[in-house]
Protein backbone atom coordinates (compact mmCIF):
# COMPACT_ATOMS: atom_id res chain seq x y z
CA UNK A 1 0.00 0.00 0.00
CA UNK A 2 0.86 3.77 -0.89
CA UNK A 3 0.97 6.29 1.60
CA UNK A 4 0.94 9.65 1.79
CA UNK A 5 3.38 12.02 2.94
CA UNK A 6 1.25 14.42 5.31
CA UNK A 7 2.08 18.00 4.52
CA UNK A 8 4.08 19.15 7.26
CA UNK A 9 6.83 16.40 6.28
CA UNK A 10 6.99 17.70 2.92
CA UNK A 11 7.35 21.34 3.88
CA UNK A 12 10.28 20.18 6.38
CA UNK A 13 12.02 18.12 4.13
CA UNK A 14 11.75 21.09 1.76
CA UNK A 15 12.78 23.71 3.83
CA UNK A 16 15.59 21.29 5.05
CA UNK A 17 16.31 21.15 1.27
CA UNK A 18 16.65 24.73 0.39
CA UNK A 19 18.51 25.41 3.37
CA UNK A 20 21.42 22.49 2.84
CA UNK A 21 21.67 23.91 -0.86
CA UNK A 22 21.53 27.68 0.06
CA UNK A 23 24.35 27.16 3.04
CA UNK A 24 26.27 25.15 0.68
CA UNK A 25 26.70 28.00 -1.60
CA UNK A 26 26.91 30.67 0.74
CA UNK A 27 31.29 30.82 1.41
CA UNK A 28 32.88 33.47 1.52
CA UNK A 29 35.33 33.21 -1.41
CA UNK A 30 39.43 33.21 -0.33
CA UNK A 31 41.04 36.65 -1.62
CA UNK A 32 42.96 36.52 -4.45
CA UNK A 33 46.65 35.27 -4.13
CA UNK A 34 50.14 35.52 -5.85
CA UNK A 35 50.76 32.48 -8.05
CA UNK A 36 54.33 31.84 -6.31
CA UNK A 37 52.21 31.49 -3.42
CA UNK A 38 49.91 28.93 -4.77
CA UNK A 39 52.81 26.85 -4.40
CA UNK A 40 52.18 26.79 -0.48
CA UNK A 41 48.94 25.92 -0.83
CA UNK A 42 49.37 23.01 -3.08
CA UNK A 43 52.46 21.95 -0.90
CA UNK A 44 50.14 21.69 2.40
CA UNK A 45 47.13 19.93 0.41
CA UNK A 46 49.99 17.58 -0.89
CA UNK A 47 51.30 17.30 2.90
CA UNK A 48 47.83 16.83 4.21
CA UNK A 49 46.70 14.36 1.18
CA UNK A 50 49.24 11.75 2.26
CA UNK A 51 49.27 12.86 5.97
CA UNK A 52 53.06 12.94 5.50
CA UNK A 53 54.33 14.85 8.95
CA UNK A 54 58.24 15.18 7.59
CA UNK A 55 56.35 16.98 4.02
CA UNK A 56 54.21 19.28 6.46
CA UNK A 57 56.98 20.02 7.89
CA UNK A 58 59.44 21.29 5.35
CA UNK A 59 56.47 23.11 4.04
CA UNK A 60 55.42 25.19 7.16
CA UNK A 61 59.44 25.75 7.39
CA UNK A 62 58.73 27.19 3.21
CA UNK A 63 56.15 29.42 5.21
CA UNK A 64 57.95 30.94 8.06
CA UNK A 65 60.80 31.94 5.63
CA UNK A 66 58.41 33.46 3.06
CA UNK A 67 57.14 35.36 6.32
CA UNK A 68 60.36 36.69 7.40
CA UNK A 69 61.11 37.62 4.24
CA UNK A 70 58.39 39.92 3.49
CA UNK A 71 56.42 37.97 0.59
CA UNK A 72 53.31 37.00 2.61
CA UNK A 73 50.21 39.41 3.16
CA UNK A 74 48.72 39.52 6.47
CA UNK A 75 45.65 37.68 4.92
CA UNK A 76 47.55 34.73 3.45
CA UNK A 77 49.99 34.60 6.73
CA UNK A 78 45.99 33.66 8.39
CA UNK A 79 45.09 31.45 5.62
CA UNK A 80 48.31 29.52 6.01
CA UNK A 81 48.78 29.34 9.61
CA UNK A 82 44.94 28.09 9.91
CA UNK A 83 46.00 24.94 7.26
CA UNK A 84 49.25 24.30 9.04
CA UNK A 85 47.16 24.18 12.52
CA UNK A 86 44.56 21.80 11.46
CA UNK A 87 47.12 19.26 9.83
CA UNK A 88 48.88 19.46 12.42
CA UNK A 89 45.93 18.71 14.97
CA UNK A 90 45.30 15.96 12.77
CA UNK A 91 42.36 16.95 10.50
CA UNK A 92 43.93 16.88 7.41
CA UNK A 93 40.95 15.96 5.17
CA UNK A 94 39.37 19.15 6.30
CA UNK A 95 42.53 20.60 5.58
CA UNK A 96 42.67 19.39 2.45
CA UNK A 97 38.98 20.23 1.51
CA UNK A 98 40.01 23.42 2.38
CA UNK A 99 42.68 23.72 0.14
CA UNK A 100 40.93 22.58 -3.09
CA UNK A 101 38.43 25.31 -2.06
CA UNK A 102 41.13 27.98 -1.74
CA UNK A 103 42.67 26.50 -5.51
CA UNK A 104 39.01 26.84 -7.05
CA UNK A 105 38.32 30.67 -6.26
CA UNK A 106 41.89 31.41 -7.52
CA UNK A 107 40.65 30.01 -10.73
CA UNK A 108 37.17 31.64 -10.38
CA UNK A 109 38.39 35.35 -10.19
Amino acid sequence: MLTRTSMPSRLCISVFVLFFFFMSGCRRPYPQLPPEQLKLIQGIRTAANTKNKERLDAVGEAIRQDMVAGKVSPDLEEILTSLLEECHRGNYNEAEKKCVLLLKDQLRQ
